[in-house]
């Protein structure tokens, strides 16, 4: 009787060690080509959208290149420029203040410098980073699901759901948003890209790189605490430094899970303790570092001056929003209680760590939201378990054993499919183009010697991504003081204020005009170094 619970392991049990003599399904070939096929799939049709923009653009008009998120997003490739001009360290140039540069968004930095090195353009480079990271997180999510997950056919139903699924927060957009206990709603899911694995692929590639690094950094984490490894042990730790690389607080929630686990299920030998320490001893030293920026460098402080990340989510949108998940993790969980393995200890270690650090007092501060990164893994996990154990085994039907899983899978992804279509509709719109001048001016720009650019915040979101240039106004978030700074540039540029007097007291080097100001540049600048009738440049002495 134990052999066999051993070969079919029951609802919640993870996947048994394979027999002596008999190759592990994870290292045959035949099983990675659903991970890869979903991998390609992703990288595919996740393409479309932006594709379709850069096809459809009228005649005088440049796509940005984004869709989703995209005043974050051309932060992004800001700090990847940073990068490709040779710089390790951030320093914020969407506001004047000066403070000591941080290392802090190595993630975009990094690929700067591969920009740099392989002579591609910083977009492409964004948009391979995404294309990759389709591939590497249906793969890690393989190896992730099969650690927690025996069956084969759970697995495969995790996979897609992994891939594809979203939550509901259509039906919140649908009937306007309304206020629901303590605030209005949002569609949550369809603004966190970081809630799933689709919306990750499709927006921001480091939300998907990040879900990749934690399903690489836990079973390695777990599989060396269990067999006492320290080699397994510093390779989790390089898949949890990748993680910090993105959002450093994330190895603070996996290393208390894992704690947790480990005390409950505790290793065999001082070894396992030791391979468990490994693995978070290499992250601990940037994470420290993270922290004491955060807390003590004004660059930072300023940067998180106007975060909207420190409260929780809405509890209602955030339920509609993960709704899918929730409901058929609902019913894994059990299994996962009477089983209480270090895996199935960890799994909801992770969950109820996670609701303490949104809703309890802690010091976690403006980042909390930063913590929902790969929720979707132990979250699938646990559904499929939900379905294949406790829902699927009720049911007489064989039909209706196929038909579940599948009309499952593909009820939640119509909030995916919404994401990849909706953005064909607005393809041309202004938001996500400008003008051929305004393109051709940015470039002029950027390859003119470095200063201070005082412009309108529209135009000032694309400066620091398209030049090496500190702007006065530019991003809600990390100009410090923005609706200030707006305010007090659209009274410059439109002669109300003293322009002369602005540009000497604030080193401004370049001033930028566009028709949209809907008043005449002021006199005094003289004639512009770059002119076209609706955006011009001037370079001052």
């Amino acid at each position: 009787m134990k052999t066999m619970e051993k070969v079919l392991p029951t609802g919640g049990e993870v996947a048994a060690q394979p027999l002596e003599g008999v190759s592990p399904p994870a290292g045959r070939w035949a099983d990675w080509r659903l991970p890869l096929i979903l991998g390609a799939a992703l990288a595919a049709i996740t393409a479309i959208p932006y594709l379709y923009a850069y096809a459809v653009q009228p005649s005088g008009h440049v796509f940005v290149g984004f869709f989703y998120l995209w005043d974050d997003a051309t932060t992004y490739l800001a700090k990847m420029r940073e990068g490709w001009e040779g710089a390790w360290a951030w320093q914020n140039r969407y506001t004047t203040e000066s403070s000591p540069t941080a290392y802090l968004f190595v993630f975009w930095i990094v690929l700067g410098h591969v920009a740099a090195v392989t002579h591609l353009p910083l977009i492409v480079v964004f948009h391979l980073a995404r294309a990759a990271a389709a591939f590497a997180l249906m793969a890690a999510g393989w190896l992730f699901i099969s650690h927690f997950v025996a069956d084969r056919t759970t697995r495969r139903f995790a996979m897609f759901f992994l891939a594809f699924g979203l939550g509901l927060g259509l039906v919140i957009w649908a009937v306007g948003k309304p206020v629901v206990f303590d605030g209005p709603t949002e569609a949550l899911d369809l603004r966190m890209p970081e809630l799933s694995a689709f919306y990750s692929v499709l927006a921001l590639p480091h939300f998907a790189w990040s879900g990749v690094f934690a399903a690489l950094g836990v079973p390695l984490t777990l599989k060396a605490i269990q067999r006492g490894n320290l080699a397994l042990g510093l390779l989790a730790g390089l898949a949890w430094l990748g993680q910090a690389s993105i959002h450093p607080q994330m190895p603070v929630l996996m290393g208390g899970a894992t704690l947790v686990a480990t005390l409950w299920r505790r290793p065999g030998s001082g070894r396992g303790w030791v391979a468990g320490a490994v693995a978070f001893a290499i992250p601990a030293p940037y994470v420290l570092y993270s922290y004491l920026a955060f807390v003590g460098n004004p660059e930072v402080l300023r940067w998180t001056f106007h975060s909207k990340n420190a409260v929780a989510p809405e509890t209602i949108s955030l339920l509609f929003a993960l709704a899918p998940q929730l409901l058929l993790a609902a019913f894994g969980v059990p299994g996962a209680i009477r089983s209480r393995t270090r895996e199935d200890v960890f799994l909801l270690a992770w969950l109820v760590l996670l609701a303490a650090i949104l809703w309890l007092p802690n010091p976690a501060g403006d980042l909390r939201r930063r913590f929902f990164d790969a929720i979707y893994l132990p979250l699938v996990v646990l559904a499929a378990r939900g379905m294949y154990d406790a829902i699927l085994p009720r049911l007489r039907s064989l039909r209706a054993k196929r038909l579940i899983p599948f009309s499952y899978v593909a009820v939640s992804a119509i909030g995916s499919a919404f994401l990849l279509l909706a953005p064909l509709a607005v393809a041309a719109e202004p938001q996500y183009a400008m003008t051929t001048a305004e393109y051709n001016g940015l470039s002029w720009l950027g390859s003119q010697p470095t200063g201070r650019v005082l412009c309108m915040p529209g135009v000032g979101l694309y400066v620091p991504a398209y030049s090496s240039d500190t702007v006065y106004v530019g991003h809600y978030d990390e100009t410090f003081n923005y609706p200030g700074k707006t305010q007090i540039a659209g009274d410059v540029l439109t002669g109300k204020s003293d322009i002369e007097q602005f540009d000497q007291s604030n080193n401004i080097r370049y001033v930028i005009w566009t028709s949209d100001l809907q008043s005449p540049p002021p006199a005094v600048l003289g004639l512009p170094a770059y002119d076209t009738p609706n955006f011009k440049i001037w370079k001052l002495s």
